[in-house]
């Protein structure tokens, strides 16, 4: 059967207000999947119409036109896509409005145009209204929003909302201040029979008597994070955070189910932005276990096409805003070439040229052919495929005193065995590009996460070699951390996404959340952690080598044996098994955590699946503020890239199928195992009733709090004395 996709995408970097702030990757954003859709339709009697709006395209009215005169003509079978990438925001509800925003706030998406000339955002009780408008011939509805706030972007259920503070730089969020002006209804897409209808005519002895409630319209979404979050852009790509990796898992396996594609991307999101967290809702939960699109976009092999052109020789079409990384070291992102008329691009052996990226541009990648089986014509199209990229560094922003600031510099630069240059992060000037930053102040070193304002481990005192050293190895630490956290499935691996089922199980129940919440409970006036069962099962007709990985906030990566100790199994097929020989897993909050008042821990399970064993010791290791002043554990433990795990078949810590360079005599390409990856993200938390029947944490929490209150009156009292010294020097 032939079906149609009507996808309606709106990505605004820049607004007409001045007000409003600018952003950098929301047109990106809709770069990435018009090329996707257009890419990846499995049936090639499939149809698909795209409606883009683009910055100043994306007005108020023209999104709602979008919905009316193009999503409109989906039909049953038929899918409807709206993708948007900005701004969100909340305005003031009206009363009629309370019964379903119990903060008085309605989440909106800011068009192009919002908040000039009296236009409005477009307000969530209106997007509610267009869908119910698009299922009116019951296509298959998906919408997907990367902006803060957009948990709430057509749901009736709200958590309480701080508000947002922004100058008009680039900040890397996407929202802007609340409109506290109230909307008159009047100014809603909503007709006179239509608000009476959507009203209660109840009698007046109901509670329900004169609320509103929303237009009922099936649809799945995704959001990149709750309705009372802020949604953050990736700094080095100029992308959402959430499309980023969210795109990243469709490229890799387009036919992955709602839940298992929301499973990978929440857990990639919250494992580099911790207080981001990605929603997923519908209102028909079977949605949840159909594939993305309904099937229509699908599983394909991922290749790049190669051209030659006068301007920039050999180049592919993908650039940074696709991902593609390009770097000044040894280590380059590598290709595999095939001709453009080879269908199955999966075996390497069958390229007829590989090559590296040597300039990466922002719709295009300029290729360097460092090998050729056949000559390549200049005249002809090829097809590529990515055999290597080079690990990712950690990006580093240093300030403070300039004693402190210089030692670090120094530590980086030998950071590798005293010798060399750090292989894991590197300086950045731009303190908007950095991941993290080394504070240099009151004779310590400290490590803040970008995003959050966390700091990451413990003061480490002194301003000398020897700890400035221990404060880089300490960000080595967290580089290999993300790294390990970040390894995803290759594009082009053999093996099922589904291959092996992981299952969690809290007492004989199993638990089928895409993040699994567990909490704390109080007996007998004593905590006890919650605890959960894991079973794997090989659902493939192979034998597959699987290691279960547990990545914990405090940067540890620890081995979750089978039977015995050992810390893989091979599955044969059908085969299952339960890690720890099915005893209980506790999952607790370290007592550390309790001391600062946090009471939410989060812990990813992270499933390696490959075709050969390989040894998982490489990937352990321990919390980091367990790690020795001297660092020992750095000259004996190899960094985990190109030819030192998993039998040598993740060429680096992303992608994994590799291939050799050819020599002046052709050789053959080695290819290596094939492998993919599962994620699974458990969140910890103990409640607020818990913790007000604990006296311990009750009281840790006062002492932290007053520990805080010291530390920022120590800072104000130093920089008011800098300002007397200053005007004291001016003086005199």
């Amino acid at each position: 059967m032939n079906r149609s996709v009507y996808a309606l995408i709106v990505g605004i970097n820049n607004y007409q207000s001045p007000t409003i702030p600018p952003l950098k990757g929301c047109v990106n954003d809709i770069t990435v999947i018009d090329e996707f859709l257009r890419k990846h339709l499995t049936n090639n009697e499939d149809k698909l119409f795209i409606k883009k709006l683009i910055n100043h395209e994306a007005t108020r009215q023209a999104i709602i036109d979008g919905f009316r005169e193009h999503l409109c003509q989906a039909k049953s079978n038929d899918v409807a896509l709206f993708y948007f990438s900005g701004h969100g925001s909340q305005e003031r509800a009206g009363q009629e409005f309370w019964n379903l925003e119990p903060d008085h706030l309605n989440e909106t998406l800011v068009c192009w145009d919002s908040r000039t000339d009296n236009i409005w955002d477009l307000a969530d009780k209106e997007i509610a209204k267009l869908i119910t408008e698009v299922s009116q011939n019951h296509p298959h509805i998906v919408i997907i929003l990367d902006c803060c706030h957009s948990g709430g972007g057509t749901r009736d259920e709200n958590n309480n909302v701080s508000s947002d503070k922004f100058n008009l730089q680039y900040t890397g969020i996407r929202s802007v201040n609340t409109e506290w002006t109230e909307r008159p209804l009047s100014s809603f897409i909503l007709s006179d029979k239509e608000i009476n209808s959507f009203f209660s005519n109840s009698n007046l002895n109901d509670n329900q008597t004169n609320k509103f409630f929303l237009p009922h319209g099936e649809y799945i979404l995704l959001a990149a994070c709750r309705d009372n979050e802020e949604a953050k852009e990736h700094r080095s790509q100029k992308r959402g955070v959430f499309s980023y990796f969210l795109m990243d898992s469709l490229q890799r396996n387009g036919s992955l189910n709602y839940r298992d594609l929301f499973k990978r991307t929440n857990a990639l999101v919250r494992s580099l932005y911790p207080n981001q967290s990605p929603q997923i809702e519908a209102t028909n939960s079977n949605y949840l276990d159909q594939p993305f699109l309904g099937g229509i976009v699908g599983q394909r092999q991922i290749y790049f096409t190669v051209i030659y052109d006068g301007l920039n020789g050999w180049s592919i079409d993908a650039g940074a805003v696709h991902g593609i990384i390009y770097s000044k070291e040894n280590e380059k992102t590598r290709l595999a070439i095939f001709p453009i008329n080879l269908e199955d691009i999966s075996q390497l052996q069958d390229a007829i040229a590989v090559a590296e990226i040597t300039e990466v541009l922002p719709q295009l990648s300029r290729i360097n052919i460092s090998g050729e089986r056949e000559k390549l014509d200049p005249e002809l199209t090829y097809k590529a495929v990515i055999t290597s990229l080079p690990a990712s560094s950690l990006k580093v922003y240093l300030k403070g005193e300039e004693s402190g600031v210089s030692f670090a510099r120094q530590a980086i630069q030998k950071a590798s065995f005293g010798e060399s240059h750090s292989l894991y992060i590197c300086e950045v000037d731009n303190f908007n590009e950095a991941d993290v930053c080394l504070q240099a102040l009151y004779d310590e070193y400290l490590i803040m996460r970008i995003s959050d304002q966390r700091q990451l481990r413990s003061p480490i005192a002194g301003f000398a070699p020897e700890s400035a050293l221990q404060a880089i190895h300490a960000l080595e630490h967290i580089a290999r951390w993300i790294n390990i956290a970040t390894i995803t499935s290759p594009a082009n691996s053999l093996i099922p996404s589904d291959a092996v089922q992981m299952q969690v199980y809290q007492q004989e129940s199993e638990i089928h959340d895409y993040q699994i919440y567990l909490e704390y409970q109080a007996n007998n006036g004593k905590l006890q952690p919650p605890v959960v069962r894991i079973k794997l099962t090989n659902k493939s007709e192979k034998a597959l080598y699987c290691v279960l990985l547990n990545l914990t906030e405090l940067f540890a990566v620890t081995i979750i044996s089978f039977a015995g100790v050992r810390t893989g199994i091979l599955l044969q097929p059908g085969q299952e098994i339960w890690a720890l020989e099915g005893r209980d897993i506790s999952m607790v909050i370290p007592q550390n955590f309790w001391h600062q008042g946090v009471t939410e821990y989060k812990d990813i399970l992270k499933l390696i699946v490959s075709t050969s064993e390989f040894d998982a010791n490489l990937f352990v290791q321990g919390n980091i503020d367990e790690l020795n002043p001297d660092c020992s554990e750095y000259a004996t433990q190899p960094y985990i890239t190109n030819n030192n795990i998993l039998n040598d078949f993740i060429q680096n810590l992303k992608y994994g199928r590799a291939i050799v360079a050819y020599q002046d005599e052709p050789q053959k390409p080695e290819i290596l195992d094939e492998w993919v990856t599962y994620e699974i993200l458990i969140i910890t938390t103990i409640s607020k009733e818990v913790n007000l029947c604990n006296p311990y944490i009750d009281s840790q929490i006062k002492q932290t709090n007053l520990k805080r209150l010291f530390k920022y009156f120590r800072m104000l009292l130093f920089f008011l004395f800098a300002l007397l010294l200053q005007r004291y020097l001016e003086a005199g």
